[in-house]
């Protein structure tokens, strides 16, 4: 397998450096946002009156807010493919049927991943995980490239990967765009990567992508489509 460190010299680490946002490394992204009290679940308590048979009955109904509910489906999925750390390209597939399936992703926002250059790579047994890649590629940078960009990215989009029980975070949305945005430079580079390699940053790049949009946060205040539009111009 060919050396990452040999994948990203030249001018075409610049441009990765720059579009991934060299001259701010070492800032943190904003942490997870933790839960607001609008998504907690609200319960609605009512004592019946005591009556001659006997004391009251208390009876409770539970109602779930749209967004409590939405936060519940984000973390059934992240329990489904992210817990065991096992997420591969061959359950990118699955991953978009779920978010689509359970409202995560909307029909407009799979729309617009297309227009950005999403593409599915084909996957196998035979390949690592996302987190396994990712552990390999980046020792193979601290051992050769240690200053290179790409360890601070490699950082992100793990972090991103165990964080996705907590998709409708502004601050991982951000996080997963930057990194989406940097592996769409990587990928279309002339680096001589093999197919197998080619494939799995390719993969990651998807996931990242997927990451990105399935967030309310960005769907809120527009950042999505502006990611989006950046990843379209450098692929």
């Amino acid at each position: 397998m060919n050396s990452i460190s040999q994948a990203i010299t030249g001018s075409q680490g610049n441009l990765i450096a720059n579009t991934y946002g060299q001259n701010t490394h070492g800032q943190d992204t904003p942490d997870v946002d933790s839960s607001s009290s609008s998504d907690k679940v609200t319960l609605s308590h009512q004592d019946t009156q005591a009556k001659a048979g006997g004391p009251g009955i208390p009876q409770e109904a539970v109602f779930l807010s749209p967004r409590a509910e939405r936060a519940q489906k984000i973390e059934a999925m992240a329990k489904d493919f992210f817990s065991k750390g096992q997420f591969g390209l061959g359950d990118i597939p699955k991953l978009i049927q779920r978010l689509h399936q359970d409202g995560i992703l909307s029909e407009n926002q799979l729309n617009r991943l297309g227009q950005a250059g999403f593409e599915i790579p084909r996957g196998d047994a035979s390949q690592p995980s996302l987190l396994d890649f990712i552990a390999s590629q980046r020792a193979q940078l601290k051992e050769s490239k240690p200053d290179s960009v790409m360890i601070a990215m490699l950082d992100d989009a793990e972090s991103v990967l165990k964080q996705m029980d907590s998709l409708d975070s502004q601050g991982l949305n951000q996080k997963a765009a930057r990194v989406s945005a940097q592996l769409a430079v990587f990928v279309q580079g002339e680096h001589g990567l093999t197919q197998n390699d080619k494939a799995m940053w390719q993969g990651l790049k998807s996931t990242m992508q997927l990451a990105s949009a399935s967030g309310s946060s960005q769907q809120a205040s527009g950042q999505l489509q502006r990611y989006l539009s950046l990843s379209k111009r450098i692929t």
